[in-house]
Order: C-alpha cells, then structure tokens, then sequence
C-alpha cells in the first residue's frame, strides 16, 4: 500500500510539472494561425448558427476533411472564455496531462513500473513534446492516440482479444478525427493477432464492431449524403501524384532525416557542437543491446520495429511531401526504448548512478530548451492588440467599417479574421471606399509603419483622403469578414 502510495504521488507531481510546462506563458507562447482562426468560425458555426457539423476543416489534402471532435471538445473552453481562443490552450493542457497519466499507465503494463514512471517523465518535461502538446489542432492528440494504440496491440499480442478488439475499435473510429495517415497503421493489428498464436474469438468481435459502427456514425453519414466523396477524394490522394518532387531514394533519405531530427528534439535537441544523428545513433545502438539483454520482450520488439516500418515505408512511397506531424506517432516508440534504456542503467548495480545523471541531464536541457525558446512575436497577443489598435483607432475617426490589407507573404495574411469578429469590426474589400489599414509582416518588408506590435506592424489609413459621408456610403452592405469565403471551411 505505501508503495502505490509514493507512486501516486510521484506520478501526480510528473503531471502537475508537466501542466506548468504546458501552460506557462500560455498567451505569449499561443502559436496563432489560421487552423486557430478557423476554429472560431468552425465553433461558432455550432453554438451561434445551431449547425451540427458532420466534418471539420479541410485539410491539406483536396477533398478530405477531418472530423470534428475536435472543434466540439474545444466549445466549453471558448464559452467559458466567452468565445475567445485561449481558451483551447487549456483544452489540449488537459489532453497532454492525461497522456502523461497514459505513458505512466500503458508502459507499466507493456514492460514495468519503473520504465512507466521514466516514460511519464520523459513525455511531460521533453521540449518536442511539450511544444507539440501546446498546438491547438485537431492532429494535437496524435501520440496520446499512439499511446493506446500500443496497448490496444500488446493485449492483442497478449491473447487479450476482448479488450484489445474493444480498444481497437474505439482508436480506429478516432482516427478520421486526429489524422487519417494513422489508418496505415491498421493492418498492425492483424499482425499482432498473427504473432498472439490464439484463435479469433468470435464473439469478442461483436462489441467491437456495433462500437465501430455508432462511432463512426458522423463519417457514414457525412459519406452517404455527399456521394462518398471524401473516400473518393483519399483514394485519389493515394494513386496520384501529390505534388512531392522527391522520389526514391532522396525521398527515403529525406523520411530519415526527418526521424532523425525529432530523435534529437525529443532527447537533447541540438546542442553547440553535437551533431544531430549522434541521439539517433545512441538510442538505436543501446535499444539493440538492451533487447539482446532480454529487457524487451521479443514479440513486442518485433511490433515496435514493424510499425516503424510501416510509418516510414508508407511515407517513402506516398507522393506527398512529408510534414513532421506524419510520423509524430513514432514518437512513443522512441520514448519507450529511451524509457528501456534509462530504466536498465537505473537497475543495474553497476552504472546506477550514471542513470540517474543520464536522466537529470535529459530534464535539465528539457527545461533549458523550454526556458530559452525564442518567441516569434507574431503568435495570439500581437494579433489581437493589431486587431485591437485597428479597432480603436477606427471608432476614434468615426469609422463605421474598414478594410484591410496585407503586406506580406501568401499564407500569412490570415489568422486575423476570428479577431475581428470578437472585436465586431465590420470590414469591407479593399477596392471600396472604406478606410484601408495594413497589416505588415515582417516589418523589414516595408520603410515605414504607424504602430508595431511584437513582429507586427500597421500602417494607418491616409485620413486626408477619407470623409465621413463616404465612409458611410462605402460601409453600407454585408459585413465582408462575414461573407467572404475561407480556406479550409464549408458550410
């Protein structure tokens, strides 16, 4: 009893470390962009228009949607905060926390109490992680899927079938909902069930299935009353090209790197001097040995190293090019061999001590890289004071609309929009009449601006040329932020 006690306790203070971490300067670290902007417009279309949404945002993708689960977990936290987006930085806090909880529980149950405790470290202070527990996307809860996608395959692996289908089923409905990409990782389950020696259990399937089905129900509903377009749209996705100019081996080459750096971000990230592959190098050598040393069971080993391959092989052939969030799920993998590797040196009589050392070098530059990460200054709090500037300034002329325009990049130009709803600016298009404010970034882009705000800059209308009357002239008509159309959202 005294020991769950102290264990409930240890993993209650990882937690809570790993809470401070994931809320500090929650405002000044808001990384926002148009997925935020566009999940204002996306929630308001629930709450205000009364719309039950069957998908959410496009995604990258043309013709695939992602679910919208998301954007109806997040509708509380923007009430409480009366509709205003920082509430979702509590929202994906409190999923990380309980990823954390889930590295504690799901590790301890594939290999020990010890490498639970060190996985629920390593998830809650590692600065990969961290910053990826902080994007307020629908793709945030990729790993703590991953997570359970691990355990749903042990217990398969184990003879389990009951509550490994039962998982199973809850896990592949959740999929369209976080990041199709996961449905290549599926076909694991059959190996899993291969590699258990048991026969399928009929009955153990029925649950399963009905679970499925009343899960999926937003998906099938959405396909049978739109012509199946989105299964149309991925299956094109999957047998044409996507626009990646890499091929072969330079595409390979590239999936690689890719893994090698987040191996680096999630242990050490890039110190002064140390080359990047060195981590990479590290924990696949010592995985290799501890594994020798019978410190992974081998049929779990053989699933970890099989979904590797299929993440990886998968992605070397698809003709898209490859973002990072693609192989976030990876992620859990390493974090189970880093945990294996710390927990082995811990055990061991002989180079306990360096374990321990190991283990508070890896939080110490967590924290130091947490600490010391640059802001960009262009993230939620300059958006809403250049929105904010905007607003005033116009109510101080007499400005009953305005227009905006961007000095800036393409891409850039949005994640403003939600702002102006807030703040009830009414706008109209540049080529009327109304005032035009421009919104600057970078500000190197231009000579001069009226007013700056972080990386963000806004240069004034020419008052001179404007008059009352025919602002208001030019303002009469719809509301411009609210009628015209944005990327990524549908009706």
């Amino acid at each position: 009893m005294k020991i769950k006690n102290k264990i409930f306790w240890i993993v209650g203070f990882i937690i809570l470390v790993g809470l401070f971490l994931r809320l500090y300067n929650g405002a000044e670290l808001f990384n926002y962009t148009h997925d935020q902007d566009l999940a204002g417009w996306i929630i308001k279309d629930v709450v205000v228009n009364y719309h039950l949404r069957l998908i959410g945002q496009l995604t990258s993708t043309p013709g695939v949607f992602i679910g919208p689960l998301f954007y109806y977990l997040l509708i509380p936290f923007y009430l409480i905060f009366k509709m205003d987006p920082i509430g979702g930085i509590y929202l994906v806090a409190a999923i990380g926390a309980f990823a954390i909880w889930s590295s504690y529980y799901v590790f301890s149950k594939i290999f020990s109490e010890k490498v639970g405790l060190i996985s629920a470290l390593v998830y809650a202070v590692s600065s990969y992680t961290v910053f990826n527990d902080r994007e307020v996307v629908p793709t945030m809860p990729l790993m703590l899927w991953s997570i359970w996608f691990f355990y749903s395959l042990h217990l398969i692996l184990m003879g389990n079938q009951k509550k490994g289908f039962l998982l199973a089923a809850i896990l592949t409905a959740l999929i369209w909902h976080i990041n199709s990409g996961l449905f290549i990782l599926l076909p694991i389950y059959l190996v899993a069930f291969i590699m258990s020696k048991k026969r399928l259990d009929f009955k153990s399937l029925f649950v399963p299935f009905i679970l499925l089905i009343i899960l999926s129900a937003p998906l099938i509903l959405f396909e049978t009353r739109h012509g199946f377009s989105e299964t149309k749209a991925m299956i094109f996705s999957a047998t044409q090209s996507q626009g990646d100019i890499l091929k072969g081996t330079a595409k390979l080459a590239k999936i690689f790197d890719v893994v090698i750096k987040d191996v680096a971000d999630l242990l050490w990230g890039y110190p002064p001097g140390v080359p990047k592959t060195l981590a990479f190098w590290i924990v696949s050598i010592a995985t290799i040995l501890i594994f020798i040393k019978r410190k992974i069971e081998k049929k779990t080993f053989c699933i970890m190293l099989i979904w590797m391959l299929v993440t990886t092989g998968f992605f070397a052939i698809f003709s898209k090019p490859v973002s990072e969030y693609y192989l976030n799920s990876l992620t859990i993998v390493w974090i189970a061999f880093i945990s294996v590797i710390f927990a082995t040196l811990i055990e061991s009589k002989k180079v306990k001590y360096l374990g321990y050392l190991l283990l508070a070098l890896f939080a110490y530059f967590s924290f130091y890289r947490f600490f010391t990460y640059p802001k960009n200054h262009e993230g939620y709090v300059e958006r809403k004071q250049v929105v904010a500037y905007i607003k005033a300034d116009a109510v101080v002329h007499g400005y009953p609309c305005v227009a905006i325009s961007y000095i800036t990049s393409p891409g850039y130009n949005l994640g403003y929009r939600w702002f102006f709803y807030l703040a009830k600016v009414s706008t109209r298009p540049v080529s009327s009449n109304a005032p035009v404010y421009s919104i600057v970034f970078p500000l190197s882009s231009v000579d001069k601006f009226d007013k700056s705000f972080g990386a963000l800059g806004v240069i004034n209308p020419d008052y001179s040329r404007y008059n009352i009357k025919g602002v208001a002239k030019s303002c009469q008509g719809d509301n411009f932020n609210l009628t015209d159309s944005m990327f990524g959202y549908t009706q």
